[in-house]
């Protein structure tokens, strides 16, 4: 069939069932081995105009589907993608749909379509999302729309989330919700939750401990668990949300954030880091990510000791109960994550700033026995 001839034939089909036709055809078009240009470009086109309805059949912008039309969108492709097509297949089509120049204009879709999957919860959704999540990297401005959306839906309209998400850590998803979820907020939120400027909703705190305290190997799983992609495609190196966790327990006390959930989190971390398998070692923490807290505590220390002379600036900083806590975590932290050897990037550059910390008893064990002659 020509390109006309399918588009004409797709014309003659009402919305919904035209979507549902059209993702039929875009899958033949773009699942095979080697598809041509012209192949793509009329999938493409069938997007547009067939699935999400932003273009005519001229060519022209069409406003945004009123909410019934998006709502049966949403049901068209939540049951494309719970159907039994293979893995790689699904993926392949999700990356199309919703990657690429048109992914802006598709971003409320995308929101929509993976909070629900979650609610469902969707395990078939959820591995394709990620896919998609693993391709496009954590600082796109699409994938933090869509993290955003997924705290808005779940930790900020929902009081008492953590239950109805206990679950998802069993779902073996290659980049899980607490990837989506964490990288966005410790990306966007100056201090993350230990901030007081702009403290993250409870819930997702309990829901983040609860995470990573039943799943020793959830916060590398994106690492261990790659997507399964098309042929030829440049698989991007995932990070780990590792650091960013570390940095809300290390920040917490200096904020005065202190509750036994930031203990219970720093101990699961730590967990997490020590079950990272011997002899393959992922990427885990990028030595610059580990060294965020670092400036937080030198502002914080020189709020403790301005208008001090030098012994009393001394004696103050080590008798801080809370700056001593943030140190001692953040030691614990840094020598179990060197001891297993997945800090990456210049270890000798972190230690060196890390050595011009405030005096910690625990800090100066680390910083000997980490020093390059040892």
């Amino acid at each position: 069939m020509s390109v006309q001839e399918t588009k004409i034939s797709l014309r003659k089909i009402e919305f919904p069932a035209c979507a549902k036709e059209a993702l039929s055809r875009i899958s033949q078009l773009i699942c095979r081995r080697g598809p041509s240009l012209s192949q793509m470009d009329l999938a493409l086109d069938l997007m547009a105009e067939f699935v999400f309805c932003e273009i005519d059949k001229r060519g022209n912008k069409l406003p945004p589907l009123n909410p019934i039309k998006e709502l049966q969108l949403l049901d068209i492709l939540f049951e494309y993608f719970n159907g039994n097509i293979k893995e790689v297949f699904k993926n392949t089509v999700f990356l199309s749909l919703f990657s690429g120049t048109t992914a802006t204009l598709r971003s409320r879709i995308l929101s929509k379509l993976i909070s629900i999957a979650i609610g469902v919860p969707s395990k078939s959704v959820l591995i394709s999302a990620s896919a998609l999540m693993q391709q496009v990297g954590d600082s796109s401005m699409n994938y933090n729309k869509l993290a955003e959306a997924i705290v808005k839906d779940y930790f900020v309209l929902i009081p008492n989330a953590t239950q109805r998400l206990s679950g998802l850590p069993d779902f073996p998803v290659p980049r899980s919700l607490l990837e989506t979820v964490v990288l966005w907020v410790t990306a966007n939120s100056k201090l993350c939750i230990a901030a007081q400027q702009n403290p993250s909703p409870r819930s997702l705190l309990e829901t983040v401990v609860l995470w990573v305290t039943a799943n020793s190997k959830l916060c590398i799983a994106a690492q261990q668990n790659p997507s399964a992609l098309p042929s030829g495609t440049i698989v991007m190196e995932s990070t780990t949300s590792i650091a960013g966790l570390l940095k809300w327990c290390i920040l917490a006390p200096i904020y005065k954030q202190d509750s036994e959930l930031y203990a219970n989190l720093h101990l699961g971390l730590l967990n997490n880091i020590l079950d990272i398998p011997q002899g393959y070692q992922p990427k885990a923490i990028n030595h610059v990510h580990l060294a965020v807290p670092i400036r937080y505590i030198y502002k914080y220390a020189a709020s403790l000791v301005r208008k001090k002379d030098e012994a009393e600036k001394n004696r103050c900083l080590l008798e801080d109960v809370n700056l001593q806590l943030s140190l001692d975590r953040y030691a614990q932290a840094v020598q179990v994550a060197l001891s297993t050897n997945c800090v990456y990037g210049n270890v000798g550059e972190l230690l060196n700033q890390l050595s011009q910390l405030p005096q910690n008893k625990l800090w100066s064990i680390v910083i000997a026995a980490n020093q390059p002659n040892k």
